[in-house]
């Protein structure tokens, strides 16, 4: 490339610039350290800056084309260029990570969005098992309302210990939610960076040690004799639709949903978790056995799991096949608690937790959670009045049990079926013979 030692000072000198058939050529600026401008064979003239980094190594970086760029402002750009390299940085260096960076797609959203994509089909890292759909739509909701307004733009590779230092510590000030929460939204950071980990795009997790910068303790609530007899009285009262002219002698405006009602019954009576009772289909129940299937999708051990169904429980779910036969007009549901407004599909499990938030308000009984019914049932059944070994009860409660060597659990598929069977047998008994002391308040014990 031939070089001219003519430099330019004005447009109309750049316009008379011809094009060389011989190859590219380059003139000077005058006035502007570093500037000047290649004219190809083409026709083409694009500006260029020179200069030489911090570390003596000489750069060349490209500007614009001309007549895009005028003559004035690539001066311009060429001297903010200069200043910056004056005060150590490197802007050819810089572009090119900011393009490279825009190749890999690894902002913290991208990184997340690719993390649950991942985990879906168990390609996160971790115990590369498929997460539920149910938790990384938690996940994602915990991303999208906390994170990615904070750090979902930011470089993954620039991310420091320090900054998510300083996200957690604003997190667990500022936004007023329980040291449990805050750190429920941590771990989901912190599985996002394992991921990237995972994926050898960093080398280590910034977030590891800081996802719990407040401690707390698990919970130990559970219902009190007097609290579930109040509870299962009311859900009792609203498991059936209001017939015309009927009154109930509690306040309208905060009844409750039958279906909903019954499947809150359904979960306390087995002991299942609230996704698990609202999900509940009628194919999966064996009336003549007097047995519950749920599908490994739906189970949090990632195991079809047998519950055992007591009389109680048999006569819960005749009473929501009669409810829904009345809401639909003699129609069915594959589903044992559909919606009200769709029978094609069923509840949320989260519509019953908030249902039990109303519910102990209305009561005047301390927040409990629908978790709290299984702790419940689980301290009854092992406490020395009924006895049940803590093997047994959380077979019932559908735990992976650690129980001697790991080996045994991968070899013992027994579903200890009328272990199981007399716990749950005597759990509803121990619901059904409860009795609430008169004008006593209901209360949640911590144990």
């Amino acid at each position: 490339m031939k070089s001219s030692t003519k430099l330019i000072s004005t447009d109309r000198e750049l316009l008379g610039l011809q094009p060389n058939e011989a190859g590219r050529y380059e003139v000077g600026v005058k006035n502007a350290r570093g500037l000047s401008i290649r004219i190809y064979p083409g026709g083409e003239k694009i500006f260029e800056v020179r200069y030489v980094a911090a570390n003596g190594a000489r750069r060349r970086m490209k500007l614009g084309t001309y007549p895009a760029l005028k003559l004035a402002d690539a001066k311009r750009k060429a001297g903010t260029f200069q200043n910056e390299v004056v005060e150590g940085r490197d802007p050819s260096a810089e572009r090119a990570a900011a393009k490279k960076t825009q190749r890999t797609g690894d902002t913290v959203e991208q990184l997340a969005r690719a993390a649950f994509k991942a985990a879906k089909l168990g390609l996160h890292g971790g115990r590369k098992k498929p997460k539920r759909l149910s938790t990384i739509a938690h996940e994602t909701r915990l991303y999208e309302h906390h994170i990615a307004p904070e750090l979902g733009d930011k470089i993954v590779t620039e991310v420091r210990r320090r900054d998510i230092k300083e996200f957690m510590r604003d997190l667990a000030s500022d936004s007023g939610l329980a040291a449990s929460s805050v750190g429920r939204v941590g771990e989901v950071l912190s599985g996002i960076f394992a991921f990237a980990v995972h994926e050898d795009r960093i080398e280590s997790n910034p977030v590891a040690g800081l996802s719990h910068p407040l401690s707390w303790n698990s919970r130990e609530r559970r219902f009190s004799d007097a609290s579930l007899k109040v509870l299962w009285d009311m859900l009792v009262l609203h498991s059936k639709p209001i017939l015309p002219g009927e009154v109930l002698p509690e306040d309208p405006q905060s009844r409750l949903d039958p279906l909903t009602c019954l499947s809150t019954r359904l979960m306390i009576i087995t002991l299942c978790r609230r996704g698990e009772a609202a999900a509940a289909r009628w194919d999966e129940i064996d009336r003549a056995s007097k047995k519950w299937t749920v599908p490994r999708e739906r189970t949090k051990s990632g195991r079809t799991e047998i519950k055992p169904l007591s009389d109680e429980a048999i006569a819960i779910l005749d009473a929501a096949a009669a409810v829904t036969r009345l809401l639909f007009d003699g129609r069915n549901s594959e589903f044992v608690f559909p919606l009200t407004a769709d029978p094609t599909n069923h509840l949320d499990g989260h519509r019953v937790a908030r249902a039990m938030t109303r519910l102990c308000r209305r009561l005047g009984i301390p927040h409990g959670s629908p978790h709290d019914f299984r702790r419940t049932g689980a301290t009854t059944l092992t406490d020395e009045k009924y006895g049940f070994t803590r093997f047994i009860v959380s077979k019932v409660l559908g735990h992976r049990v650690r129980d001697g060597a790991k080996v045994t659990e991968i070899y013992d598929l027994n579903e200890y079926l009328p272990q199981k069977r007399a716990a749950l047998d005597a759990w509803a008994k121990h619901v059904r013979e409860l009795r609430s002391p008169a004008k006593t308040a209901p209360n949640l014990i911590a144990a």
